[in-house]
């Protein structure tokens, strides 16, 4: 089932992601983790993109086959998890 067009869709498919990217909406952290800070489809302020390879393990985002996003409020709640599996397309909910 396809992801729901014009939110994480695109993120996850550009191929350019980069905390210097001018107009880039998610920034890679040191850890690998991928943030968004912003209106999310749940209600949050906040997400995070965590790209990871077949065995679980976090990668660079050129190298997933997968992406965990989780949604957060202003109090650190996470309101949502979606799993997915990457592609250049976008991703697909799993």
């Amino acid at each position: 089932m396809p992801a729901e067009e014009g939110f994480y869709c695109q993120c996850v498919g550009c191929e350019v992601v980069s905390n210097a990217t001018p107009g880039c909406v998610i920034r890679e952290k040191p850890d690998g983790i991928y943030e968004f800070n912003g209106t999310t489809p749940n209600g949050g302020v906040k997400a995070v993109l965590i790209f990871t390879n077949d065995e679980g393990e976090i990668v660079p985002k050129s190298e997933a086959k997968h992406v965990e996003i989780r949604e957060f409020d202003a109090k650190g709640n996470v309101l949502a998890v979606q799993f997915g599996v990457a592609d250049p397309q976008g991703f697909s909910l799993k």
